[in-house]
């Protein structure tokens, strides 16, 4: 299936194949060589390009917008324009509920370093929340959407399974 997805900002036209149930996506990338394989794993997705893997975090933001976290590098992809809509598959680092909540999960295992917020407090999406380490490298782990933070389940030097949920960002009510 072709779609137009944004990056960043920038435009990509990609063709995307999905097997086992849509745990598995085969990406092509119109104007580079190879293709991207990406696994669905109980904390986030294993992506895989030649012989580089890399460990992936993944949360729903705005509508249609996902973000990826890869080590320190965040990701904004947008999948407006003639792509479908984003859906999120049970395993992923967070994703949206019907009343607009999101839950964020631990993209694998590791340790929460440090709280940046606190339950309660209100966010932008993109704030940094906290600081997870995993496989030896601190990720700030951000709110997916704007909103306040509920549920927070993590303290400071907790160790924590692939895809336990951290905390939940509830959507503020208009006045």
């Amino acid at each position: 299936m072709r779609r137009i997805l944004a990056l960043d900002g920038r435009e990509l036209r990609v063709e995307v194949r999905a097997e086992a149930d849509g745990a598995v996506l085969r990406v092509g990338i119109e104007g580079d060589d190879g293709e991207l394989v990406a696994r669905e794993t109980p904390g986030g997705w294993t992506i895989t390009k030649g012989r580089r893997t890399v460990e992936a975090g993944v949360t729903g933001g705005r509508s249609g917008e996902l973000v990826v976290q890869i080590a320190e590098h965040t990701y904004r992809l947008e999948t407006g324009r003639g792509a479908a809509g984003g859906t999120r598959r049970n395993g992923s680092a967070a994703g949206g509920t019907a009343d607009g909540r999101s839950e964020v999960r631990t993209p694998m295992p590791g340790k929460v370093v440090r709280l940046l917020r606190e339950e309660g407090e209100q966010v932008a999406a993109g704030d940094g929340v906290l600081v997870f380490e995993a496989m030896k490298m601190q990720n700030e782990i951000r709110a997916p959407a704007s909103g306040v933070i509920a549920n927070m389940r993590a303290a400071a030097g907790t160790p924590m399974e692939g895809g336990e949920l951290l905390f939940v960002v509830e959507p503020v009510e208009s006045a």
